[in-house]
């Protein structure tokens, strides 16, 4: 295991030196709007690692169980090898097409634990959260997936996780949110209202939202219409840095002029979908990989984490 660790990050660190920092290869580059949008971005310097702090990646719509799966679980295997990461959090689209009916089927295994438990990540916490395809199928069938194991959290269709670590004196609070609902126009009162319940009791602390539905997106899929009401409002008002979602099958970061920064990881598995740079936009791109976090009680650096880019990074100040 101590070789096969160290070949992949040798493979890590040849991949990231042969491509620019654009994040194009020169094979696809044609086919790609992929890369740095904004010139917020800076260098890509490992020594943010050397603070203390709490080390997130965001990935999404995983559960197709093929090679483009393996692919981006890989990603995310050779990044934990070289920084490693506290939590996984899951944008939702776990299992591709209709969710899972039986904890037991043969989704879980072709297309989750098959894959994973094969990794070096067989020993980081997620947290998940639903998405529209595992809508599709049984929500308590999800639960149930989820109690198995002691490293996979989920619930509830939604529900709040505190991290704490030994060396930090302050938590980090994971916020989870059931967007499929809004996307339906269901009555969604009591969710908004356990939500104001969970940000104005912990507005003291730092809450990461996230869900499976993107509130604004410049991929295909769009903004979210209904997330862009009371949903959004309630973000703005607690001053939440950060929502996370997927849905969209690209990886993006933006911001508007109120409210939170906005992440989108979807491009965990299920076929790339186009992506576009557009004025709010931080990075888009058009590749398999997820989206990194270092948060500290004074900053938040996020990383976009591919197979060809792990040269820039985000800097958010916390106030």
């Amino acid at each position: 295991m101590i070789v096969r660790r160290f070949i992949l990050i040798l493979l890590f660190g040849l991949a990231i030196s042969i491509h620019g920092c654009d994040g194009e290869s020169s094979s696809n580059s044609q086919d790609k709007v992929t890369g740095v949008c904004s010139n917020q971005a800076i260098p890509f310097d490992q020594t943010i690692f050397l603070q203390n702090g709490y080390h997130l990646y965001l990935i999404g719509d995983t559960g197709t169980g093929d090679s483009n799966q393996v692919f981006s679980a890989e990603i995310l295997e050779k990044y934990h090898l070289q920084y490693p990461l506290d939590a996984i959090i899951h944008s939702g689209d776990i299992f591709y097409p209709s969710g899972i009916d039986r904890a037991s089927e043969a989704n879980v295994d072709d297309k989750f634990h098959g894959i994973y438990d094969n990794l070096a990540v067989d020993n980081i916490p997620w947290y998940l959260v639903a998405g529209n395809h595992d809508h599709e199928g049984s929500i308590a069938a999800l639960q149930d997936f989820a109690a198995r194991s002691p490293l996979l959290n989920y619930p509830g269709r939604y529900f709040l996780h505190r991290l704490h670590k030994n060396e930090l004196s302050w938590p980090l609070n994971l916020i989870a949110t059931d967007t499929t609902p809004f996307t339906h126009n269901a009555n969604q009162l009591e969710q908004l209202a356990w939500l104001e319940q969970q940000l104005a009791q912990h507005r003291q602390h730092i809450n990461i939202v996230f869900g499976h539905h993107p509130v604004f997106s410049n991929g295909s899929h769009g903004d979210t219409l209904p997330l862009k009401a009371s949903f959004l409002d309630l973000l703005t008002f607690y001053q939440v840095p950060l929502y996370l979602s997927g849905h969209e099958h690209s990886l993006e970061i933006l911001q508007n002029k109120a409210g939170p920064t906005y992440l989108i990881s979807g491009a965990g598995g299920q076929k790339l979908r186009a992506i576009a740079c557009a004025k709010n936009s931080l990075y888009a791109a058009q590749e398999y990989g997820g989206i990194a976090m270092f948060i500290t009680s004074t900053n938040i650096w996020l990383i976009p984490v591919t197979h060809t880019s792990l040269v820039v990074m985000f800097q958010l100040p916390l106030q």
